[in-house]
């Protein structure tokens, strides 16, 4: 499993691990719809996120022509999934909005925060340098 997985499973398992606590207190306080909108909404999150790792994997990993295009290709399908996703549940009207719309930013806010936290961790400090001629700069002044 290559860095990129790793670190969506990880941002997933955390967003679900504090999810659960808070659909249970929304149940708690609201209803049970406002509840099952909100981890609806942080389902579509998790898979929705996750999905960067294959974006981020196919635009730095061995990248060549067709993989970059692919790479595009999977970001704009990521946002058609979530928004079609959430649109539909929406039109049907078939939950709350707003727990819904707050469970799946909250799984990109966790997320974000975990790989703020993770993602200089995991990446070596030479894996991003590569090497320059062994020549002496020199500048010139206009």
């Amino acid at each position: 499993m290559n860095t990129h997985s790793r670190l969506a499973l990880k941002g997933a398992v955390l967003a679900l691990a504090l999810a659960l606590p808070v659909g249970g207190a929304v149940w708690y306080f609201l209803t049970r719809a406002h509840a099952v909108s909100f981890l609806y909404g942080v389902g579509v999150g998790v898979v929705g996120f996750a999905s960067i790792a294959l974006t981020v994997s196919l635009l730095t990993v061995r990248p060549s022509g067709v993989r970059i295009l692919l790479g595009v290709a999977s970001y704009g399908a990521r946002i058609v999934l979530v928004v079609a996703a959430v649109g539909v549940a929406v039109f049907a009207g078939a939950w709350p909005v707003l727990p819904m719309l707050c469970g799946l930013a909250g799984v990109y806010v966790v997320e974000n925060l975990l790989l703020l936290k993770m993602a200089p961790k995991s990446v070596r400090a030479g894996s991003m340098a590569r090497p320059v001629g062994g020549g002496v700069e020199r500048r010139t002044g206009v």
